[in-house]
């Protein structure tokens, strides 16, 4: 990956380092200097806008949950298919970017969606293009996750396999954490893909995830401009060709039309002419007996924002987590352990649990490394994912962002199966590599951590019924 350029330059000057406050930009001209971080004036919208009179079709608000243990789907377990029609359609989409939480803030409605997002921000879109979905007419539709319905916005495609269309808005994320706002793109959608992933697999219908793909092809299919808005990555349900071949022009929405251009430049030094072949699904691995299932777990499941630092976890909330989130994943993880039983506290370099790198009681060090994030401390272990620069170019740099994000959602689905709790966590770039004794050329991608609830946050809403919440701040340290 080239430091200078594309990817790898966005990743430096979008670095965190002791001395510069997270939301204070570096002094460099290809950083925007010119926008206020968090400024409630330039606020973006939640969701895109679309123009009145595109077809709209309700999707049925009562979710045929397939019945399958959360853990079951998660360890790799095929489940019976089930029909692929509007209503299993729309409880895919709902259980990964559907509103299931509401808050009021400072006078104004923040909406919360199944998947987590950093900073609530939820900077991704989803389209569903469809082939042969029961009650749905074929084409290419935009997801209202606020009305739970599909918006029509291209005709029906070639291609053979209904397949989602994952976006990224890049001024959704930037607003708060500018340039740096890229990497949390990746995050997130991988954090949406394991949910999308675990709702398909639940119900048999085989999800493939991809994240090589024909660019500006798939840009043009969905309405996106490339710079406002472009792919992150497709879900096609079956073995089948994806249903990615536009057969006319889709109706653009509405976006504010601001832009990073550091983004930009990072996004198309990536981009691709073909379509790559489906990520592995990975080996089955053995499931814990917990009965709850995809649906409820999703539903339960929140960004955790206080844990139970005196608190430990059994040694299987850490082994099958684990192994059942790095499932087909090749990006090396590293795990930081304060409390749990059977394991010495340490940093090992997982899955080897019985040679440390480090051992002691690391909990003051993970929250400074952590930007001061208490946290990282609380929790019972935390997950690093990190990969050398050496072996990155500027599409790998985004697969691997997004396989962080992916290996981050199925630890929480994971932890919420087996009574813990979990949130991602950012960190100082330049602290890492020491933290893990690697080379200083290590990409850190993102922190998750696992730990024993201090709460219990109300379980989210049904489709169009959302439940109010009210807001727990996180512990700060000094």
């Amino acid at each position: 990956m080239d430091l200078d350029s594309g990817a790898g330059l966005l990743h430096v000057l979008t670095s965190y380092s002791p001395g510069r406050e997270w939301d204070v930009p570096p002094e460099d001209p290809r950083v925007r200097q010119d926008l206020k971080s968090n400024d409630p004036e330039t606020l973006p919208p939640q969701v895109k806008r679309y123009p009145d009179g595109l077809p709209t079709l309700p999707l049925p608000r009562d979710l045929p949950d397939p019945g399958v243990p959360a853990s079951a789907v998660l360890s790799g377990m095929v489940s019976p298919p089930q029909p692929l029609d509007a209503a299993q359609l729309g409880r895919v989409l709902f259980l990964g970017a559907g509103v299931v939480r509401t808050s009021d803030r400072n006078g104004r409605s923040w909406l919360f969606r199944a998947s987590g997002s950093a900073g609530a921000r939820f900077p991704l879109e989803v389209y569903a293009v469809t082939r042969g979905v029961a009650g749905v007419e074929d084409g290419v539709h935009w997801y209202d996750p606020v009305a739970h319905s599909l918006v029509q916005v291209g005709p029906a495609t070639g291609g053979d396999a209904t397949t989602l269309v994952v976006t990224g808005v890049p001024w959704r994320t930037g607003w708060r954490y500018r340039e740096r706002g890229f990497r949390h793109l990746y995050w997130d959608a991988g954090t949406l893909l394991s949910q999308l992933e675990a709702a398909a697999a639940s119900a048999g219908l085989d999800p493939r995830l991809r994240t090589g793909f024909p660019d500006d092809a798939v840009r043009d299919l969905v309405g996106a401009d490339g710079v406002h808005e472009f792919p992150l990555a497709l879900l096609t349900f079956g073995a089948g060709a994806p249903a990615i071949e536009a057969t006319g022009a889709a109706a653009p929405g509405e976006l504010p039309p601001v832009e990073f251009p550091l983004v930009t430049a990072a996004q198309r030094a990536g981009d691709g002419t073909v379509l790559g072949e489906p990520w592995p699904v990975g080996d089955e691995v053995a499931a814990p007996g917990t009965a709850e299932t995809v649906d409820g777990v999703v539903r339960r499941r929140g960004s955790q924002r206080r844990m139970d630092r005196s608190q430990s976890l059994p040694r299987e909330a850490l082994d099958w987590p684990m192994a059942a989130a790095l499932r087909g994943i090749d990006v090396p993880h590293w795990v930081a352990v304060h409390a749990v039983e059977g394991v010495e506290p340490g940093i090992y370099r997982w899955p080897d649990l019985g040679d440390p790198i480090a051992t002691g009681d690391l909990r003051s060090e993970l929250v400074r490394v952590s930007l001061g994030q208490s946290l990282s401390g609380e929790a019972a272990y935390v997950v690093i994912a990190a990969v050398r620069a050496g072996s990155l170019d500027d599409r790998g740099y985004r697969a691997a962002q997004l396989a962080a994000g992916l290996v981050e959602g199925r630890l929480h689905l994971a932890a919420y199966a087996v009574g813990a709790s979990a949130t991602g966590m950012t960190f100082l770039d330049s602290e890492v590599p020491a933290l893990l004794h690697e080379p200083g050329d290590l990409v850190t991608l993102l922190f998750t951590c696992v730990g024993v609830p201090e709460y219990k946050a109300r379980a989210g809403g049904r489709p169009g019924a959302p439940v109010d919440v009210r807001a727990v701040m996180p512990r700060m340290v000094d």
